[in-house]
């Protein structure tokens, strides 16, 4: 064998030369596999490796695109998807809220593997500062690194929300450079409604006692200091009114932009948010202090666009990802998109959304990548049922016919999200998959699709248990309809550190086992009250949630889609289903034990000053 591939190289052209016909042959094709064939071990991808766009819609409910049953708000970007790919109908995210479900996507693993979840002790239930220290572990696997070791370029467009892993000074910002990603363009936190208010720097809210309090010591400490100076004792009083001077305004000043005294401890006021919290940034700098809304979702188009053109140019194989800010509030579109739609400022960035999903597949046909690109698009979650504007304009999404929405753990609604897949030639056009299929297993999917190894073997330092798995023989048809690689899954759903629900497919059915379910605002309402920061927290525990698991709820999602009718609880069916489905469950407990979650740590979560990234460092 060792003559043969030396036969083959260039230097040993004469050689070949003079070789009988059969051994001539040999060289021929002994040249050609060497050539051609992938050198992935070297991080060289071979020339037909396909492309990968992945594209996150933010707080898109499933029931808002047209080819997921909306017939009123124009998708006509996504709906092209459905029609030249695989739309995934029992389609499902990892969490119900943003930081969790992305950490999944990402990592093929959960969340609650490496603590990127929130906490019943009263944290957050996602990262909410640009300059905090909580983040996606660099130990973790990502979807970034896997590609990059397979020598594929990398990108990040849009929302990160995993962490921006800022130096002293707000110096060096990895975020996705720290997790496989060769470029970047992103937000690192999330846009809110406070993206759009700016608040005021001098605040003294004058129902607050706890300015009365720093009031009333000031003047006590005041009167010291001059009782003091009467006494003769100069040295005394200065040391006393330059402690007040110093200490007072510090005082108000975490009393005004911190919340350390309120149980969102966590939190900053209007001014801190607006300034420091929505910067967009290039690379480890700041391009922008505050994200400029008009113009972000077409910046954030541009961005993706020009990097797949270069990298299109060079003929190198990319890995693009691109994490849309919509329709998530504020609800802010270029002026040529407002007043668009039917249904306000929501349907108008639901279409602005889709617009950015047209210029990505234009950009795609204009280069000559449909044929060599796999397109897959999804959202973070389902839409926020309570989202309600200041005007009473509903700014949250829709999600069909299924029960709940953001925030509300196992409930469907939050869960059940749009998806599609793209890869012409390759996957069925224009087909549906009604399998339970979940966010975790895009990486493993899109590395077999890409005819790439798998992240153990791309890997091997950074080598985990995935709870995701690979999608690919369902999406091309091959090995057979009886080869269905979700039968026997267990999908936990999570609120937190809580397991509220369970799901199981056996392949003629579909079991749904709820063990903890929010505690809604009225009987027979699936939300928690109005308001763009109102929210059933069920992950707070059981003040949120009411722990069902002695008496949980199951239903067959095959026959009961939409969880109407629930399985008798003195059936048969039910008592086999639920005791293999909390077996499964507990000895998952026993197998896999939770760490505390990061966001229940003060100095991890709160926004820390030497952290913050400015445009002039």
């Amino acid at each position: 064998m060792h003559s043969l591939i030396t036969c083959a190289l260039p230097s040993h052209a004469s050689r070949c030369a003079n070789a009988f016909n059969a051994g001539r042959l040999t060289c021929y094709l002994v040249l050609f596999v060497w050539v051609a064939s992938p050198d992935v071990t070297s991080g060289q991808p071979s020339l037909s490796s396909p492309n990968v766009l992945i594209l996150i819609a933010d707080d898109l409910g499933i029931g808002d695109v047209g080819c997921f049953g909306n017939t009123t708000i124009r998708t006509p970007a996504i709906d092209r998807l459905c029609r030249e790919g695989v739309a995934l109908t029992h389609h499902l995210a990892a969490a119900a809220l943003c930081t969790p479900s992305r950490a999944a996507l990402m990592t093929a693993r959960y969340p609650q593997r490496y603590g990127m979840v929130g906490a019943a002790s009263g944290g957050p239930p996602v990262l909410v500062h640009v300059a905090s220290r909580a983040g996606l572990p660099s130990s973790e696997p990502t979807i970034g690194k896997a590609f990059a070791a397979a020598g594929y370029r990398t990108h990040f467009t849009g929302k990160w929300h995993l962490g921006s892993g800022c130096g002293f000074l707000g110096r060096s910002c990895q975020g996705p450079l720290a997790h496989g990603f060769n470029s970047t363009f992103y937000l690192p936190n999330t846009l809110f409604e406070r993206a759009n208010v700016e608040g005021s720097f001098w605040v003294w809210p004058e129902e607050d006692f706890h300015y009365h309090a720093l009031v009333g010591t000031s003047a006590a400490v005041l009167a010291v200091a001059v009782l003091l100076k009467r006494l003769k004792f100069n040295v005394a009083a200065a040391v006393v009114v330059t402690s007040l001077l110093v200490a007072a305004p510090a005082a108000w000043f975490l009393l005004t932009h911190y919340r350390f005294h309120t149980p969102r401890w966590y939190q900053v006021s209007e001014w801190m948010d607006f300034n420091l919290n929505f910067v967009v940034m290039r690379q480890t700098s700041v391009l922008h202090q505050r994200a400029p809304l008009e113009s972000l979702s077409m910046d954030m188009v541009r961005a993706t666009v020009d990097f797949m053109r270069a990298e299109a140019a060079s003929g190198r194989s990319f890995l693009a990802v691109h994490a849309f800010s919509h329709p998530h509030t504020p609800l802010v579109c270029a002026p040529h998109n407002r007043g668009r739609s039917r249904h306000g400022r929501y349907g108008d960035a639901v279409e602005e959304l889709d617009e950015g999903v047209g210029l990505l597949l234009a950009a795609l046909d204009d280069m000559a990548l449909y044929n060599n690109t796999i397109v897959y698009f999804t959202s973070d979650h389902g839409g926020h049922l309570e989202a309600l504007g200041a005007d009473g304009q509903r700014t949250g999404g829709y999600n069909g016919l299924f029960k709940g929405g953001k925030f509300q753990g196992g409930m469907e609604g939050g869960i059940r999200v749009p998806g599609v897949l793209r890869y012409p030639g390759v996957v069925r056009d224009g087909s549906k998959l009604s399998s339970p299929t979940s966010l975790l297993d895009v990486l493993p999917t899109l590395l077999e699709l890409s005819g790439l190894p798998s992240v153990r073997e791309l890997l091997p330092d950074a080598a985990q248990p995935l709870d995701g798995l690979s999608l690919s023989s369902l999406l091309t048809g091959a090995g057979g309809a009886t080869e269905d690689p979700t039968r026997g899954r267990l999908l936990l759903h999570h609120s937190g550190m809580f397991v509220d629900a369970i799901r199981y497919n056996t392949g003629e059915h579909v079991y749904k086992l709820h063990l903890r379910r929010p505690v809604y605002s009225s009987a027979g309402s699936y939300q928690c009250g109005w308001g763009e920061t109102t929210a059933c927290c069920t992950w707070r525990g059981a003040s949120h949630s009411a722990d069902i698991s002695q008496h949980p709820i199951l239903f067959d999602l095959r026959r009961d889609a939409y969880e109407d009718r629930p399985i008798a609880n003195t059936s048969r069916e039910y008592m086999a289903v639920v005791q293999h489905m909390k077996a499964q469950l507990e000895g998952w407990r026993q197998q896999v034990p939770y760490p505390p979650s990061q966001f229940n740590s003060v100095m991890d979560v709160i926004l820390l000053p030497w952290l913050q990234p400015f445009t002039f460092l």
